[in-house]
């Protein structure tokens, strides 16, 4: 694998009034072998990039039933923000379905 950014979904959370941290953090299914690879975690709210953090740690947590992740981490700099923020139209619109969650690969965002 390769160093990836997440991307998620995180305007039902906002709604629930959670900021942006604790709205991007968690809690996700996730495969936990995709841990070393996740550099960014980008918050998407209804097709525009608000916030990205890089996960320093990550924890597993029960609900529902099921195994869900969630990471503690620090924003990203700002600098990062501006630059997915420029290839938002482009980053967005893999976003196309229900799923929560997508990836994207650094070297793809580079060639965007």
């Amino acid at each position: 694998m390769k160093e990836e950014i997440m991307l998620v979904k995180i305007h039902n959370t906002l709604a629930d009034g959670k900021d942006y941290y604790e709205a991007t953090r968690g809690n996700w299914l996730v495969s936990a072998r995709r841990f070393p690879y996740i550099q960014y975690v980008v918050g998407v709210n209804r097709g525009k990039i608000v916030c990205a953090f890089i996960p320093e740690q990550w924890e597993t947590i029960e609900e529902g039933g099921r195994r869900k992740k969630r990471f503690e981490g620090v924003e990203a700099s700002l600098e990062i923000l501006q630059k997915l923020r420029q290839k938002e139209s482009e980053i967005v619109r893999i976003f196309r379905g229900k799923n929560p969650i997508k990836y994207l690969s650094l070297d793809k965002l580079e060639e965007m």
